[in-house]
């Protein structure tokens, strides 16, 4: 297989978000019907996927992979962990999932679907879909999911676009928004809407221990701190999209050249975080197959403006100014990625210029001095969580020690991260959020009602508030994505964080391996995934 690498990261990360910034409108236009059997209709990138190819290849054995942190939960909506995420894809169906080439949402344990009207949708679910404890799925399997999910506050934010639901018949539910919100068919792609058997959430089942779907992988054991273990699943709907090897164990190897010593020596044999600096060394090895395209993970430098230090605005355009985003990248993931000096990803429809500074370490002490603020009075902490952002932290306090600002790093791991970021007891931190559209990404990060939860920046702004859900109410594209602007130019001015870069999303993996459905948000679709030889 040959060696997969952007020819042009900028340009082909600016190409690619944007078309993932098309906000899915056909899906949200009334009185439309759609029904789909065929699942994608994409290409893939990769090798011939087809039964007969398979066959002749030897297909079977099982695959280790490493990543460098543990997930939180195994559970759908008891957490909001991209890494959550990727074990949820194992082992759970949603009504939608992502398409991996467009990030839009196409039919999984769907057949069709109707608009009703702008906020009531009709959806057809497929007969021969079987939970792993045997049970076959219904409409009421969906309803008592959506139930389960408003039961956890972690979900929330995923499910906020639906406001109501009804049982049809057996094989047909309806969903009501409420208000027309152009989030519905992206939410149900979401880990936390993932169908559950109606019969162990009555029972009260402990999902976090044995986490039942309907997916193309059962899960086995997990050993907390060291692995994660998946066999396959004989009996999944979908022959064409059914396992290929018969289990996936998932290590947990914190350190970077760990995790590439690991893979060279075959002790693994795909690696999701790649350690930016050994790219170059595993594109050499014969043995290795590097995946490299642009990905909608959006980095980015959080202020607790509960702290009043951060209270003022000229403190955090003054900090904004100071920070140097080219180097941060250099340091943090060798130049693999786009800076940015935004507030949203400039690269999706909706996000504006307006408002923004640039790298300007003079014109900080300047702000700082005509508002006649000491800069040492300014000293804070930064948290982050790996080594990534400990290395962006330290560019961060070099450009702030520049301007006069002192600052201490602490590190913190991920788990530990999630909760205490919810609180209000931290002065900054680093973090990122995957993108697939701009609308849920300010929803999520930057809406005051989540406060407390995924607005860790606790940004409480009410114009801005009201224009993300003005956004969310309009099913027309171009209006929506003029009220989009106009929250990005709000958002730019007030600098309740600051977008620092988007990534590269980089697999590394063994050469036999075939992976031929990588998404740019970092999903590997492992049921796609079999030995050539």
């Amino acid at each position: 297989m040959k060696k997969k690498k952007a020819l042009s990261l900028v340009l082909a990360g600016i190409l690619l978000i944007a078309a993932l910034g098309a906000c899915g409108a056909a899906p949200n236009n009334p009185n439309v019907t759609q029904t789909t059997t065929s699942q994608d209709t994409q290409p893939a990138p990769a090798a011939d996927t087809s039964e007969a190819t398979q066959q002749e290849t030897g297909l079977g054995r099982g695959i280790i992979l490493a990543l460098n942190a543990e997930t939180p939960s195994v559970a759908p909506a008891r957490h909001t962990a991209l890494i959550g995420s990727y074990k949820n894809d194992m082992t759970h169906n949603g009504l939608f999932r992502f398409h991996y080439n467009t990030m839009e949402p196409v039919p999984d344990l769907v057949t069709g679907w109707t608009a009703l009207s702008d906020t009531l949708f009709e959806f057809t679910l497929r007969e021969d879909v079987f939970f792993h404890n045997g049970d076959k799925l219904t409409a009421h399997d969906v309803a008592a999911s959506l139930a389960y999910v408003r039961t956890h506050p972690e979900a929330r934010t995923f499910h906020v676009s639906i406001a109501d639901w009804e049982v049809i018949d057996e094989y047909t539910v309806r969903i009501d928004t409420g208000v027309p919100d152009a989030r519905l068919f992206f939410d149900l792609c979401s880990h936390a809407n993932f169908i559950m058997p109606i019969s162990l959430i009555e029972a009260g089942h402990d999902f976090t221990v044995e986490p039942i779907g309907s997916g193309s992988f059962v899960f086995d054991e997990w050993i907390h701190g060291d692995s994660l273990t998946f066999r396959a699943f004989d009996n999944y709907f979908d022959t064409e999209r059914r396992a290929k090897i018969e289990y996936v164990t998932w290590r947990v190897i914190p350190e970077g050249a760990s995790r590439t010593i690991a893979l060279e020596a075959g002790e693994v044999d795909y690696i999701m975080d790649v350690s930016f600096p050994d790219i170059p060394r595993l594109e050499a090895n014969p043995d290795i197959t590097v995946f490299m395209r642009p990905g909608n993970t959006f980095q980015y430098f959080i202020f607790n403006n509960d702290r009043p230090i951060f209270q003022n605005i000229h403190v955090r355009h003054a900090i904004d100014m100071a920070l140097d985003r080219e180097a941060m990248l250099t340091a943090s993931l060798d130049g693999y990625g786009i800076p940015i000096w935004h507030a949203m990803p400039p690269m999706f429809a909706g996000a504006s210029d307006e408002g923004i500074r640039s790298f300007d370490p003079e014109g900080a002490r300047a702000l700082l001095a005509s508002e006649g603020i000491d800069p040492e009075s300014l000293a804070f902490d930064m948290l982050a969580f790996n080594e990534e952002q400990r290395r962006r932290a330290e560019v961060v306090q070099s450009n702030l020690l520049d301007i006069g600002i002192p600052t201490t790093i602490t590190m913190i791991d991920f788990a530990a991260w999630l909760t205490f970021t919810l609180g209000d007891t931290f002065d900054t931190s680093f973090a990122n959020f995957t993108v697939s559209n701009l609308q849920t990404l300010m929803r999520t990060i930057m809406h005051r009602d989540n406060i407390n939860a995924q607005n860790r920046a606790r940004k409480d702004h009410q114009e801005l508030s009201d224009l993300i859900d003005r956004a969310l109410a309009t099913i027309d594209t171009g209006e929506r994505i003029a009220i989009l602007e106009e929250a990005s130019k709000i958002a730019n001015e007030y600098a309740g964080f600051l977008g620092t870069n988007m990534t590269m999303m980089v697999r590394a993996f063994n050469a036999n391996l075939v992976a031929p459905e990588i998404a740019a948000n970092g999903s590997m679709f492992l049921n796609m995934v079999y030995w050539a030889n």
